[in-house]
């Protein structure tokens, strides 16, 4: 380990990246939670009477979760990689967040067109 930290610049841009989902995740519940409930309608079908916040919370369980846990595994590669050759924490997670989701993207795309 050297004098300039490289395992702290590590936590720090982890932290970085962490706060971009952070962000991401806060502006998806702001508006969806903005979005005004439907007028009523019949509850016969299941999951057909869920407030936009019920929603997000059924979604964020069965499909955010899954996909955030893998996010983090790529962005902690990532920023494993980027943060040895980039002096800023905040550019390194920033680049290892925005790397992560090109990732993700690209492996969701192609599993999903295999479906």
């Amino acid at each position: 380990m050297d004098v300039t930290g490289t395992r702290g610049r590590y936590g720090q841009s982890l932290a970085v990246a962490t706060g971009w989902y952070a962000t991401a995740v806060a502006a998806l519940a702001v508006g969806t939670l903005s979005v005004p409930n439907a007028p009523p309608q019949d509850c016969s079908a299941i999951f057909s009477c869920l407030s936009p916040g019920e929603t997000l919370a059924v979604v964020a369980l069965v499909w955010g979760a899954p996909v955030f846990v893998a996010l983090m595994i790529v962005t902690a590669v990532v920023t494993a990689l980027v943060a040895r050759r980039v002096a800023s924490a905040i550019v390194a997670g920033t680049l290892s967040a925005a790397v992560a989701v090109a990732v993700c993207a690209v492996a969701a795309a192609a599993i999903g067109g295999r479906l």
